[in-house]
């Protein structure tokens, strides 16, 4: 099989996987925009970045135990890549039932900490509630998509999620206008949905259709701290979004007040898809790129990185076109208010600038993972998610003031891309690991 057919067969279905991902929250945010109104779409953008933080860990134990994993492959060794596969859903499955836990007894408290006003505080916590009630199978469907993917099994990765989003989608429609359940009725359809992907992915396994096989790993501990360690930077990554639109709450709240929350809401929700096309291609090649690094080709692990390069660059071009030309209808499905639609029109055709960068950032911290140069990938995620977006989402509008508002992302995201090309072809810098070769 040729390289670049090899390329399309993970990254086709990984961008498909993520997307289907994103348009979770997206079908939450037209059918509470719709059958709730604007306080009940504030609300569930509220609690997103607690929800994010769910989906951050996720991906950090997943694609360091992936990473781990498709070196693995590539080095013929597959008892060493099934000890990090079940170490990965082990240490998943706490973590999921763990957050559960503390949001079935403390939503109001989490509400409050999210920024929650006293009108969002009731709603904001239902949906943490519920939606997090569920976290075993969120977090699960995450995981075991990613590993299918990683045992050769792309399309089923594929299939198991897009399982999930009709799922979602019939019954965030059944919940929210005939049974009149509101943001709960959300929440426990998105629930409901991952479940049908859980069901649909662990038939690989069940199966045997691959080299992973689920089972109690040999206990090695270092294993598991060695999983954390790698996948750090896809932690800080992924924290990249939560963070902003965190801030961006706090921002806009101040500059247009609560109608300024529910239009940000609907661009958040647009957001979730943009990355998620981007990060699904990074993901795609991440396989691809660790087991060349694995077999230590060097060809093919550079042309797996330019060639996703590329392709991401273009798909952020393709994605800011369309909003910009559609931008209000896109935003209209969502809600009819038309002072929402022209506040959130005017922050895409602005903010928007800043996704070519940010696809460019995202697979620059993917190839560093895949090919464990784990120092570059965390000062890149590090940068990204909480030193550069903070820092200028705050300071454009404090000297352009309510103008400067959309603007900081797209000055972050290209100071990140300058340092992330700088890492990169310093050789210096470039070679230089967090961790030990033997990892």
């Amino acid at each position: 099989m040729s390289n670049t057919k090899k390329f399309y067969q993970f990254v086709i279905p990984s961008i498909g996987s993520m997307l289907v991902t994103g348009l979770y929250f997206v079908v939450d945010g037209i059918f509470v925009g719709r059958g709730v109104g604007t306080n009940g779409l504030a609300a569930v953008n509220i609690a997103v970045p607690f929800i994010s933080l769910l989906t951050s860990i996720t991906m950090m134990i997943t694609m360091g135990g992936a990473t781990i994993t498709s070196i693995a492959f590539g080095q013929k060794n597959k008892e060493s890549a099934n000890q990090s596969f079940r170490y990965s859903i082990i240490l998943v499955l706490l973590f999921s039932v763990f957050m559960s836990i503390i949001s079935v007894l403390f939503p109001q408290n989490i509400a409050r900490i999210m920024g929650a006003s006293d009108i969002l505080l009731a709603d904001t916590a239902v949906y943490i509630r519920y939606y997090v009630l569920f976290g075993i199978f969120f977090c699960g469907s995450m995981c075991l998509s990613a590993f299918v993917r990683n045992d050769g099994n792309p399309k089923l990765a594929f299939w198991g999620m897009i399982t999930g989003a009709v799922s979602n989608v019939f019954l965030d429609w059944l919940f929210i206008f005939p049974l009149k359940m509101g943001v709960k009725g959300a929440a426990i359809a998105s629930g409901l949905g991952q479940i049908m992907a859980c069901i649909v992915l662990s038939t690989h396994f069940i199966t045997k259709k691959g080299d992973l096989r689920i089972g109690i790993p040999k206990k090695q501990n270092e294993i598991a701290l060695q999983i954390i360690k790698v996948g750090i930077p896809e932690f800080v990554t992924q924290m990249s979004q939560p963070v902003t639109i965190f801030c961006y709450n706090i921002l806009v709240l101040k500059y247009f007040g609560e109608i300024g929350v529910s239009a940000f809401s609907v661009i958040s929700y647009l957001m979730v898809v943009v990355i998620a096309v981007f990060t699904g291609l990074a993901q795609g090649i991440q396989p691809l790129i660790s087991i060349s690094y694995g077999e230590k080709d060097t060809f093919k692990e550079k042309f797996f990185f330019k060639k996703g390069m590329s392709l991401n660059i273009l798909l952020s071009i393709i994605v800011y076109g369309i909003l910009l030309l559609f931008g209000k209808q896109i935003i209209s499905i969502f809600n009819n208010d038309t002072q929402l639609i022209e506040l959130a029109y005017s922050c895409i055709i602005v903010y928007g600038i800043s996704f070519v960068f940010a696809a460019v950032n995202i697979v620059y911290t993917t190839y560093c993972l895949a090919t464990k140069r784990t120092q570059n990938a965390l000062m890149i995620a590090v940068t990204r998610s909480f030193l550069a977006n903070v820092l200028f989402i705050f300071l454009m509008p404090a000297i352009l003031g309510q103008k400067g508002v959309w603007t900081g992302m797209i000055i972050a995201e290209a100071a990140v891309m300058i340092y992330a090309i700088y890492l990169n072809k310093n050789k210096k810098v470039k070679q230089t690991n967090l961790f030990t070769a033997e990892e």
